[in-house]
């Protein structure tokens, strides 16, 4: 059982016009290992982590059309585009569970942008403003298939957790993000580095468990993509793997009990 994370917005002007959503494509990701997917509503501090935790075999923390909102990481900008707080703060309080138990969890476009603001790293909010960078925003009014085709190489770091997953030095990449990271956070290790230079995947150092964030979309038709796909049966398989050991204790306390 893989846990989705779900985004809170209000589409209606009414009251009760609030949906908790998820990308469909993230769940094709899920369902196409072998794995059912658990949808995590965003309530917050309100969410019973517990019963979401001791469910799930791993967690796949998503897209979406909303940025991190800046006062997750220190700064009292407004925002750009779309906000999601209680997502934010779902977010983050399940990441920081998934690394201290040791759950495997892999990030997605906003996803490896929680990751690093999690570690007290901090976001450009335009990246494509910044001086040298390419602009890596979503080329609109075309097919999916050149929305979301490789649009740049990303080098992957020597002897990194990514590199060994891929087994070569870079790879071609999609690009749908407008905003990345910027001051890398505390306690994160450089997976990916597009030619530009920005920041593109991120793995956390000593993690006891697969925990690694991508800025691209391996999720789109990953079943064409051998590089896609490598990365998305090694999150599959950590996961598998600690399904395997939690299973294996609750055998043993049942023989003890």
């Amino acid at each position: 059982m893989i846990g989705l994370p779900l985004c809170r917005w209000q589409l209606t002007d009414r009251d009760i016009g609030w949906f908790h959503l998820v990308g469909e494509k993230y769940i094709q990701s899920v369902t196409g290992y072998g794995a059912f997917p658990l949808m995590i509503p965003a309530f917050g501090d309100d969410l019973d982590m517990d019963t979401v935790l001791n469910s799930v075999s791993g967690i796949m923390f998503g897209g979406s059309l909303s940025n991190v909102h800046p006062s997750f990481y220190g700064d009292e900008h407004p925002g750009l585009g779309l906000a999601d707080k209680p997502r934010d703060a779902t977010v983050l309080r399940l990441m920081r569970a998934c690394i201290d138990r040791g759950i495997p969890f892999l990030g997605i476009c906003r996803g490896v942008q929680e990751l690093n603001v999690l570690h007290g790293g901090t976001l450009h909010r335009e990246v494509h403003n910044v001086d040298g960078r390419l602009d890596h925003r979503e080329v609109k009014d075309v097919p999916d298939d050149v929305a979301y085709g490789p649009i740049h190489t990303v080098k992957l770091t020597e002897g990194g957790l990514l590199q060994r997953i891929i087994g070569a030095s870079e790879m071609k990449v999609n690009s749908l993000h407008g905003q990345g990271i910027d001051r890398l956070g505390e306690g994160l290790q450089v997976e990916a580095v597009c030619e530009d230079g920005q920041i593109e995947a991120v793995s956390v150092k000593g993690a006891k468990a697969f925990a690694m964030g991508v800025q691209w979309h391996p999720e789109y038709r990953y079943w064409e993509n051998a590089q896609y796909n490598a990365l998305l049966g090694a999150f599959h398989e950590a996961a598998r793997a600690y399904q395997a050991k939690k299973s294996e204790r609750r055998k043993e306390a049942v023989a003890m009990a």
